[in-house]
């Protein structure tokens, strides 16, 4: 009778045991490595930003560099890391800070706080079609009442980035994209594993319709206002 539930013990904490093993969290399997995050990394971007009001864009290009320049434990004992944002006109330029953020990441979620203002830039584990609020935790919102709704698509996929070819990424659809008449919006992030964001895109503008004789052709859209910009990945590494 011994023998008999010293077997059945053993066998309870082995099947306990594979229980335990099966919900341990797999950080690639949840995406983790979409967002790597260590003290020293930096990314540098070519970044074109173009601001159109009554028609005429005002495009402006430079580089900006994101550097994780030190970790802390925040008031509730939490791993946090310091990001400092830097500009230059060009490559032959010295960078300049411009601002700077800290980011929290965890099994859940990134969350990134800029001008105290917190954003969940990531939740795990990364699916299709998976879809959160990235203002969860600022005062944000599309309407009264709602909060927009970011989304995962296109996850393992191959995106190529000026002839560059990223393996394996997972694009961060940031709203939901509109095209009317009126008004044109697509935002969206790219990420790549091991490495991070590689590109980001903002794009919003106004139409009407133009029909005066500054026109090239009669009934073009006329863009009220607007903002666009694009931010290429073209180096990363360590500092």
């Amino acid at each position: 009778m011994i023998k008999k539930l010293l077997c059945w013990f053993v066998l309870a904490f082995v099947v306990v045991s594979c229980d335990e093993s099966d919900v341990t969290p797999d950080p690639v399997a949840r995406g983790l490595n979409f967002y790597p995050l260590e003290v020293g990394d930096y990314k540098i971007y070519d970044v074109t930003d173009i601001h159109y009001q009554n028609n005429k864009p005002t495009e402006t290009r430079f580089q900006m560099r994101e550097w994780v320049a030190d970790s802390f434990l925040d008031q509730t004992n939490t791993l946090t890391y310091k990001i400092i944002r830097s500009v230059r006109p060009n490559a032959e330029s010295v960078w300049v800070d411009d601002s700077v953020m800290v980011v929290t990441k965890n099994n859940s979620s990134v969350i990134l706080t800029k001008d105290n203002t917190k954003y969940v830039k990531l939740v795990f584990p990364v699916k299709n079609g998976k879809t959160w609020e990235a203002d969860a935790f600022n005062n944000n919102y599309v309407n009264d009442d709602e909060r927009e709704k970011h989304t995962y698509a296109g996850l393992d996929q191959p995106y190529t980035l000026d002839e560059l070819v990223y393996d394996s990424t997972v694009t961060v659809i940031q709203g939901e994209p509109l095209n009317t008449v009126i008004n044109f919006d697509d935002r969206k992030e790219v990420y790549a594993r091991g490495i991070g964001k590689i590109y980001r895109l903002f794009n919003r503008k106004v139409f009407d319709t133009c029909d005066t004789e500054e026109c090239p052709d009669e009934g073009e859209d006329y863009i009220l206002d607007g903002h666009e910009r694009h931010e290429v990945l073209i180096e990363y590494g360590k500092l």
